[in-house]
């Protein structure tokens, strides 16, 4: 049985991350100096998940941007603005190809034992 996200067009799944990327920008620039780092991966793993890698990285290079536009607005003084967001967008990229790598790999695997006895 397909998920409802599966049955969605790729360029929808992609621009649903992109426009929560966006949410989570704004979100990110109100709040100050709080990170939201963590709150990125939820699109990056979505995309991850239904996209694949190109999705992963598409998606992780728009959630960094929304990082360093976000701080560079909130405070321009730091020196380390743009540092910190390369290892931001770093660390959502290697999640987010990792999440890919195991989504594909169940799909190689196919269906459980269990569930391939049940259908004999």
């Amino acid at each position: 049985m397909k998920h409802q996200l599966e049955k969605l067009p790729s360029w929808l799944m992609l621009a649903i991350g992109l426009l929560l990327v966006a949410g989570l920008g704004v979100l990110d620039y109100l709040t100050g100096d709080y990170s939201l780092l963590i709150f990125y991966a939820i699109p990056v793993a979505l995309e991850a998940w239904f996209l694949g890698r190109a999705g992963t990285a598409a998606i992780s290079l728009a959630s960094g941007l929304a990082r360093l536009t976000s701080d560079y607005l909130s405070y321009t003084g730091s020196r380390f603005s743009y540092w910190n967001s390369l290892q931001d967008t770093a660390f959502l990229l290697m999640m987010g190809l990792f999440i890919a790598w195991v989504r594909q790999l169940l799909r190689e695997e196919g269906p459980a034992p269990e569930q391939r006895h049940k259908e004999r």
